[in-house]
């Protein structure tokens, strides 16, 4: 057989494996070790899972603290925004809007 033609081969053979799309499943499950022993969890199905969650009272108070509002309280909680009142720096009742996603972003 021609030098020539194993290598025409394998660089067919090496395109077509290359073309074939591969599931990366792996990326999907998590490992955790707990008291019951080690467990193989799927991130897909979990209903503890942080990033379906929106911005909390909590996490909005703590951000408005941050912001240097006294006495934070929330206004009102809708599926889009969280709306925070409380006293600003200069001393005047001010709203802080966030929005009602992980990390409690600002919006107004």
């Amino acid at each position: 057989m021609n030098i020539g033609r194993l290598f025409a081969a394998g660089l067919i053979l090496g395109g077509a494996v290359a073309a074939v799309p591969s599931a990366s499943s792996a990326q999907s499950f998590d490992l955790y070790i707990g008291p019951d022993g080690p467990q193989l969890r799927d991130r897909r199905y979990d209903d503890d899972d942080y990033r379906d969650r929106g911005c909390s009272e909590r996490q909005a108070i703590r951000r408005a603290y941050r912001l240097g509002m006294r006495d934070p309280d929330i206004r009102s909680i809708t599926r889009r925004e969280v709306a925070v009142d409380g006293v600003g720096r200069r001393g005047r009742l001010t709203t802080v809007y966030f929005a009602n996603r992980p990390g409690c972003p600002r919006i107004g």
